[in-house]
């Protein structure tokens, strides 16, 4: 910004004082037809503090529209991050963005671009050259691509922008990595081992003379198959009968003093669920039931009567505590550990197993359709012999069945039954 004496010299109207003692001069505006207006003020001194006051306006506002030209997703990010940062409580959403900032974005040419230059073609090359430098599926490419699509919108919407060019990029589908869906066993403890983990979490509750809940937070999930914050952050209160109303969850809690680098500092319950249709109505079964009595009549005996389900020393259980349960059970059994949220998965595909309808079972784990329920919960339980031995009975045609194959053998010519025949 100029100083003042050098705003005065490079004032090149004439100043003159009229018959009636005040002082004139012409300043530059582009309103009037001339670009010019007629200063008068009571002194010179007077005049020539108008002409500095007014000349900084205008170049403060031609630095502020050339700035604005020159607005890139490096300068923007930090305001659309704070944006969100008001949308929601969850900073660990915050973190998420943080780190697919710094993994795709940071040494990234694009975000010195000025967002007036991001052209659809430019976007649409970009895009593709990411999903194929870093292999993405679609799920990957799409909470990647969440920072500069919606950094766009928020600049548009701001005005920084006339459109958002990432509106109209168009991902060719066959450029996404297929994912291989992955092996029954990884995804769900199978029926003996479901068995197995009940045991031992019995075992454990029954050698603390029925002081820790935890083990039963455990045995609760097969039953209800909540989301593993959603089980921690079960109110007494929200038991109606013989249903739970599935309301709130465990959220970690995160902080930045760069807005970048995050570290956790504990957690909370957040007033909500992970999705709108996460806010549900879970049936107990009466197994289940006797459960959730065993465990308020522990916090009744322990004075935690009343709050949060689930307690620990006078605090609600965390979510952390629940998975160190679980992987004490699984080491004790020796069998492959697996997140408390592989317990979700089991509670699902026990309930496609035993046919219920997929509408009912979509809105019971909040699931916005039934979709997500199919391609990413539905898992087989069973053993490889156990599986066999499905497939032995289930393929079994005999003389009962109405589906006998008689065919003719191409080796020998002999006419051959499938089934409980002897060959002719």
């Amino acid at each position: 910004m100029a100083t003042n004496v050098e705003i005065l010299n490079a004032h090149n109207k004439a100043k003159w004082q009229g018959k009636d003692g005040k002082w004139y001069t012409h300043v530059y505006d582009s309103t009037k037809k001339d670009n010019r207006r007629l200063l008068k003020r009571k002194t010179e001194e007077a005049l020539n503090t108008a002409i500095i006051k007014i000349v900084k306006n205008q170049l403060a506002k031609k630095k502020k529209k050339k700035d604005k030209e020159k607005i890139t997703l490096e300068i923007i990010y930090p305001d659309w991050l704070a944006y969100k940062s008001l949308h929601t409580e969850k900073t660990s959403s915050i973190k998420r963005y943080s780190t697919e900032w710094k993994r795709y974005y940071m040494s990234d040419p694009i975000i010195k671009k000025p967002l007036d230059e991001l052209s659809v073609l430019m976007l649409d090359e970009w895009a593709h050259k990411m999903i194929k430098h870093h292999k993405m599926n679609k799920k990957q490419y799409y909470t990647m691509s969440i920072i500069l699509r919606q950094s766009l919108q928020y600049a548009k919407n701001r005005g920084d922008i006339s459109e958002n060019p990432f509106e109209a990029v168009k991902i060719e589908s066959k450029m996404f990595r297929k994912t291989k869906k992955k092996a029954d066993e990884t995804q769900v403890y199978l029926v003996e081992e479901q068995a197995l983990i009940i045991q031992e979490a019995w075992k454990d509750y029954n050698s603390s003379n029925a002081k820790e809940t935890t083990p039963l937070a455990v045995i609760l999930a097969f039953y209800l198959g909540c989301r593993p914050g959603e089980t921690v952050a079960i109110r007494e209160e929200d038991i109606r009968g013989q249903y739970i109303h599935i309301q709130r969850m465990e959220i970690g809690e995160f902080e930045t003093t760069d807005g970048i680098n995050y570290i956790k500092t504990g957690v909370d319950v957040a007033e909500h669920t992970k999705t709108d249709a996460g806010d549900r109505e879970v049936y107990a079964t009466s197994e289940a039931m006797e459960l959730i009595r065993l465990i308020k009549f522990a916090n009744q005996k322990h004075g935690c009567s009343g709050e949060y389900l689930f307690m620990q020393d006078g605090e609600r259980t965390k979510e952390t505590a629940v998975a160190w349960r679980l992987e004490k059970y699984c080491n004790h059994i020796a069998i492959p550990y697996k997140s408390p949220h592989k317990m979700r998965k089991t509670y699902i595909s026990t309930l496609i197993d035993n046919n219920l309808n997929i509408n009912t079972i979509r809105k019971l784990v909040g699931h916005e359709d039934e979709k997500t329920t199919y391609q990413s919960y539905c898992f087989d339980r069973r053993n490889n012999t156990q599986i066999e031995t499905q497939l032995e009975e289930a393929l079994k045609f005999n003389n009962e069945k109405s589906n006998i194959i008689t065919f003719v053998n191409p080796c020998n010519m002999d006419q051959v039954t499938i089934g409980n025949q002897n060959q002719i």
